[in-house]
């Protein structure tokens, strides 16, 4: 139904799509990494300290130097940096620098201190041979890292909407956007007062971590966060780490580090309590759990609450390894998965990781919608890049790896479109009559060849009935 009134553009022979949608990303956290040190593509200990060094040199004395995106699998010696390889370059600022998995980050001396850490013990605060901390900490531990460096919601808004700008010119309409466990008070504040004061441009399904529970309720925040905007969604669980960071839960061990099987967040009776509690309360459980251990234990928690239909849309992130026997499960108790085709293409030691055998049950995609299963897309930006094209590309393409398990053009859209609503309890916005989500794409992509789909551009993107980013289009 078209009214009257409606403006009419010519797509100049692009393609119109429903809008397109990332089910999984930190806008917040990539708003950090606009702001401060950038270290993506460092390419040995030495750019990477004098990366360090730069920011060091533009803070105050005292102040925090943060920075994100560092991977050790790209120096040549592949080892984990230390304290030892930054704190001749920070003497009076303490740093923090996460991998780019965000599981694992390096504080120096001054943090160690200032923080009160060089007692702590056990394995998520690294030591060395001689017992000393390396400055690597992990998982919980990078959380309450996190959770001591100073923050506002006003600069949290602000870098919010600079995320949201980039994100309309990638052509997304709506993220599904994770709230960190560490910053959830100022980041949840940010978000209730862009939404109160009609600044959001982009829709957002908000999931916040468990630990957020009680505040939620105190402040009121599920009402406040209701709208079509902004709507509190559900709980984000951690249950292991990354493959990168080998803290990935593995049924078997590492084949790059066979005294190691990676980590568990919870006991198997802690995260069912956690999830029946999370359902209990109307909320969507999403579950990371990237490790066939970790999707294991994640579906032996969901099954219990999904009933024969799982309307709640409970759902795994990112479901890394995931042979066929788990796959099955989750189709029998309609567990629905989001994932992030980027990593295919990104983590190209893989294999080493996992072997020649593991590695064929490594993301995947075509398995899994063969197979009924509903796995939308996304991006896990700062993680990968925020554009939902190359998310597209890499869903067909997989970099070569399995390369069996590369998708068709009309299902790979399909995760940022229709499965990517879906699992946002989103139908209701592609239905005759309600405001549109769309994108407009500047290329005929039917019977496009899938190596060159990451050249297309967004054009126009709308959210509902409002266009929020158009390039030269009258």
């Amino acid at each position: 139904m078209v009214r009257a009134d409606t403006a009419v553009v010519d797509a100049g022979g692009g393609t119109v799509l429903q809008g397109l949608i990332d089910t999984h990303c930190h806008p917040f956290e990539y708003a950090w990494l606009k702001n401060n040190l950038d270290l993506r593509g460092t390419s040995n200990v030495v750019a990477f300290r004098l990366r360090i060094q730069a920011g060091v040199l533009r803070a105050r004395p005292g102040e925090w130097v943060v920075g994100l995106g560092w991977d050790q699998e790209a120096f040549p010696d592949r080892r984990m940096p230390t304290k030892d390889d930054i704190d001749g370059v920070s003497p009076a600022n303490p740093v923090l620098v996460t991998r780019v998995c965000g599981h694992i980050g390096l504080v120096n001396s001054v943090a160690i201190s200032r923080l009160g850490l060089g007692s702590r013990a056990g394995p998520l605060f690294e030591r060395d041979q001689a017992g000393e901390l390396t400055g690597i900490v992990k998982e919980g531990a990078l959380t309450e890292v996190w959770a001591s460096i100073p923050r506002t919601t006003e600069g949290l808004a602000a870098g919010l909407q600079v995320v949201e700008s980039e994100g309309a010119r990638l052509g997304l309409t709506a993220l599904h956007t994770i709230v960190s466990p560490d910053g959830f008070r100022e980041e949840l504040a940010a978000l209730a007062l862009l939404a109160s004061e009609g600044r959001l441009a982009l829709s957002h399904r908000v999931y916040v971590p468990p630990d957020s529970l009680e505040f939620l309720e105190e402040r009121k925040l599920r009402l406040k966060l209701a709208g079509p905007r902004a709507r509190l969604n559900g709980v984000k669980i951690f249950t292991d780490g990354s493959l990168g960071a080998r803290t990935a839960a593995l049924r078997e061990p590492y084949a790059d580090d066979p005294s190691n099987s990676g980590l568990l967040a919870y006991g198997d009776d802690e995260l069912t309590a956690l999830v029946e509690k999370v359902d209990s309360m109307g909320m969507q459980a999403i579950v990371h759990a990237i490790g066939d251990r970790a999707v294991e234990q994640a579906i032996g928690a969901l099954s219990n609450v999904t009933g024969a239909t799982n309307p709640k849309r409970h759902r795994i992130e990112h479901a890394g390894l995931l042979p066929r026997d788990l796959r099955s499960q989750m189709a029998r108790h309609g567990i629905r998965a989001a994932v992030q085709p980027c990593f295919v293409t990104s983590d190209t030691w893989a294999v080493e990781r996992l072997g020649e055998e593991r590695i064929r049950d490594l993301y995947p995609f075509r398995s899994m919608l063969s197979e009924g299963l509903v796995a939308s897309g996304g991006s896990d930006c700062p993680v990968e890049s925020l554009s939902p094209v190359l998310g597209v590309w890499a869903a067909m393409t997989r970099g070569g790896i399995v390369p069996e398990e590369a998708v068709e053009m009309d299902d790979a859209l399909k995760m940022y479109t229709s499965m990517a609503a879906s699992n946002g309890l989103d139908e209701r916005r592609f239905v005759e009559g309600a405001p549109a989500d769309l994108t407009l794409l500047d290329s005929a992509v039917a019977g496009m060849h899938p190596a060159l789909f990451r050249k297309v551009k967004p054009l126009a993107t709308v959210v509902e009935g409002t266009p929020v980013h158009s390039y030269g289009l009258d």
